[in-house]
């Protein structure tokens, strides 16, 4: 199939014009995409407890997409990465687009937990596979400003999502909203079928799932999502109930503040990107770590807006720090193993740990405390800050 605008299905061959039109269309795609979960994700808990939702059931909705994704990326990287991307990204679209219509009728929370199960399988083969095209396409040295630019996508999607899902939900209903995000992503699926070219990554050899874990230049990217998913699903899960118990922020304000700091990320990016490419990656990343656990460890303190979105804004300067150093890192390491294996690994990792963080910090808050939450993530956090500063020459010459 011919595809409009682009000269080439190899990397290698296509003009930087081809690039341009690329990457365009994947950031439409992935913002569209992003847009539509941002919309009904805040939505979800009352939807779940008008169907009878417990806690705990509410829980295994959230937990069912981490879940599904966690279980289907990597595969569906790697097999980008022989089988060519384009069928995996436009497939996951369809299916997205589906399921999403599928909230409607869903009557009890099991049915609510498959919908979303099978929802993270469909975002599975759009997101990393998205990522890796990106990596595919970055020259040698600008892998931090690709990247970074393009997962500003993700950010911005997340960060506009509940204010457009609050506002649909206010002037129609909650159904519109499923409308809403299935539309969406029936846009980003026209703007792939139309724009993406089909191609492979770099023929390389297969390498198995355990030694991508261990490989050299993953070992670090996979450190940090661990401890990024720790922090993240602290802010997430958590925020709302200590800002509301303690820091005295009404929804709405809980609301601004959470979408101040994703915007914020999304905002620096492209500037942090292209830091990441001149200097070094390792100490960007370990400076966004120190922001973020700053930003952690003042949290039971604050009391009030104000207060709440300077937390918003460390927050979200730490991530804007880090991510892209991060997932250049991972770029360079794609070229190695495939840029779809590389990108499905990092975020099966994010994935199991936002698993699992919520889990861990809601034991500390049983047992001790909302505030514990938030120390126990900071210290994660500060905890491996070492290991990235190991590998700053500045730093190793002096422990010498």
């Amino acid at each position: 199939m011919q595809l409009y605008g682009i000269s080439s299905n190899d990397p290698a061959m296509m003009t930087e014009k081809d690039n341009r039109l690329l990457f365009t269309s994947l950031y439409v795609a992935v913002f569209s995409t992003m847009l539509g979960i941002g919309i009904v994700v805040p939505l979800l808990p009352k939807f779940a407890e008008t169907l009878g939702a417990s806690g705990f059931g509410i829980g295994m909705i959230f937990s069912s997409f981490a879940l599904s994704r966690a279980i289907t990326m990597p595969f569906f990287g790697r097999y980008s990465d022989v089988f060519g991307r384009r069928r995996f990204i436009i497939t996951g679209l369809f299916l997205y687009a589906i399921f999403s219509l599928l909230y409607i009728p869903a009557g009890s929370v099991l049915e609510l937990s498959v919908i979303r199960f099978l929802q993270g399988v469909a975002s599975a083969m759009v997101f990393p596979i998205a990522m890796a095209y990106i990596g595919d396409i970055a020259p040698p040295g600008m892998e931090g400003r690709y990247l970074g630019t393009f997962t500003s996508s993700l950010h911005l999607g997340m960060g506009f999502g509940p204010f457009i899902g609050g506002f649909v939900t206010d002037i129609a209903d909650m159904e519109m909203a499923f409308i809403c995000m299935a539309a969406l992503t029936g846009v980003a699926l026209i703007t792939s079928f139309l724009f993406l070219p089909d191609y492979r990554g770099k023929q390389i050899v297969q390498t198995s799932l355990f030694h991508l874990l261990i490989h050299p230049g993953l070992r670090m990217p996979i450190l940090y999502q661990m401890m990024n998913a720790f922090a993240n699903g602290t802010f997430m899960v958590f925020l709302p109930v200590i800002a509301a118990h303690v820091g005295n922020l009404s929804p709405g304000e809980t609301g601004l503040v959470i979408s101040l700091s994703v915007l914020s990320t999304a905002f620096l990016q492209k500037v942090c990107g292209g830091l990441a490419d001149r200097f070094n990656k390792y100490l960007l990343i370990a400076t966004g770590c120190i922001t973020v656990a700053i930003a952690l460890a003042l949290v039971p303190g604050f009391e009030g807006l104000s207060s709440y979105l300077i937390f918003a804004l460390l927050m979200g300067i730490g991530g804007g720090i880090s991510l892209p150093a991060m997932y250049a890192l991972v770029a360079i390491t794609g070229r190695e193993v495939g840029q779809g294996a590389a990108m499905g690994t990092i975020n099966m990792v994010m994935s199991l740990g936002m698993i699992i963080s919520p889990m861990v910090c809601g034991l500390f808050m049983d047992q001790i405390g909302i505030s514990s939450v938030f120390f126990v993530s900071a210290t994660i956090v500060l905890i491996t800050t070492p290991v990235f500063l190991s590998k700053v020459p500045l730093f190793t010459s002096r422990n010498r």
